[in-house]
């Protein structure tokens, strides 16, 4: 198993991608809403139906720091 580290996710969310491991998924509602109107302003999802979470973030790093987490979740 390789070990991802934070600025590897923040590149891949970056560049408009959505990530999903280990059943824990993270991505932009901006890039995935793109031709919505009203995406929220808290523009980070972290969702997990195994860990049974859900929850918007303003700030990628705290997106990330929970999709990490969960992720480590067995």
């Amino acid at each position: 198993m390789t070990n991802v580290s934070k600025n590897e996710y923040k590149s891949v969310v970056y560049s408009g991608c959505s990530i999903d491991s280990n059943g824990v998924s993270l991505c932009n509602l901006e890039d995935v809403m793109r031709t919505k109107v009203g995406v929220p302003r808290a523009k980070y999802q972290v969702w997990s139906d195994k860990h049974r979470f859900h929850a918007l973030f303003h700030t990628l790093d705290e997106a990330i720091d929970k999709f990490m987490e969960l992720k480590k979740k067995r």
